[in-house]
């Protein structure tokens, strides 16, 4: 038979144990301050940009930042009341930057999809396009299935989205890793590879600047959704992200925007599969 006093004792050891459960479980019920409340206090928005890709983005000489993305950023802070910080990052920085919670944002032609939403979350594309192999114009190849056949070399960035597109597309051909487009560019330029995978926006500024040198093959390597990156985990800044972006959209100020950095008109953001 047990004791009135073993009742109370027992009881008592269950008061404590549900106490120190209460108190374990505290700082995880006390999360981090949500990431708009951190950007309205500091005044600031953290964005992650890339550093040589132009026209989205680029640093000059003085060190000030210009381009498409770095524009959209300016206009998300504008909206948010708050100034922009540039970090400036590489490409598979735009992915660990969010991880860590050193930027707020990512505004770095970057694209969404199953794999990097396992890590980090993505808006709605403010831009829409396709990775295409850009040659020389002396280049005999007129198909990616041509190039492919070939085994040609073909410069990728480290970390993008061609480590998959290219491999899975042509794979007899050679992949070569740079840390950045304007290294990839200036490989093909001068005969280091025989191609490059870029989006097609990119390809057709670089075609534009570099008159009679460069131009795309016939066929796609991937479709691209571009959007604005964010850490995981936050529902409510990333419902503040879409809202922005869809009025950017809507507006006609994004259309206005690519204009004036890629100097033609902006394809329809929203397409039929």
């Amino acid at each position: 038979m047990v004791s009135k006093r073993s009742i109370m004792q027992a009881l008592g050891a269950l008061v404590v144990t549900a106490s120190l459960g209460c108190l374990a479980a505290a700082p995880a019920a006390a999360q981090a301050p949500s990431i708009l409340q951190g950007v309205l206090q500091r005044g600031t928005l953290r964005v992650a940009v890339l550093g040589s890709l132009p026209p989205y983005s680029r640093v000059l000489p003085t060190g000030e930042a210009e381009g498409y993305d770095i524009e959209i950023a300016k206009r998300l802070a504008e909206a948010l009341k708050v100034k922009p910080e540039f970090v400036i990052t590489d490409i598979p920085g735009r992915v660990t930057s969010l991880q860590t919670r050193k930027v707020d944002v990512t505004i770095a032609d970057f694209t969404r999809n199953v794999e990097r939403s396992t890590t980090v979350a993505f808006t709605n594309p403010y831009l829409v396009t396709n990775m295409r192999l850009m040659v020389r114009t002396d280049s005999p190849y007129k198909s990616i299935a041509e190039a492919n056949e070939a085994g040609i070399k073909v410069a990728i960035s480290r970390g993008g989205t061609a480590e998959q597109a290219v491999p899975k597309n042509m794979p007899k051909a050679q992949v070569v890793r740079f840390n950045n487009q304007s290294d990839e560019l200036s490989a093909l330029l001068t005969g280091q590879v025989d191609a490059m995978a870029e989006d097609d926006f990119y390809n057709g500024r670089a075609i534009k600047d570099h008159e009679g040198k460069l131009r795309q093959v016939e066929g796609t390597l991937a479709r691209a959704e571009i959007a604005i990156g964010a850490p995981a985990g936050d529902p409510e800044w990333l419902r503040v992200l879409n809202l922005f972006v869809d009025q950017f959209n809507a507006s006609g100020d994004n259309k206005k925007l690519f204009v004036q950095w890629f100097g033609f008109e902006q394809p329809p953001i929203q397409v039929k599969y």
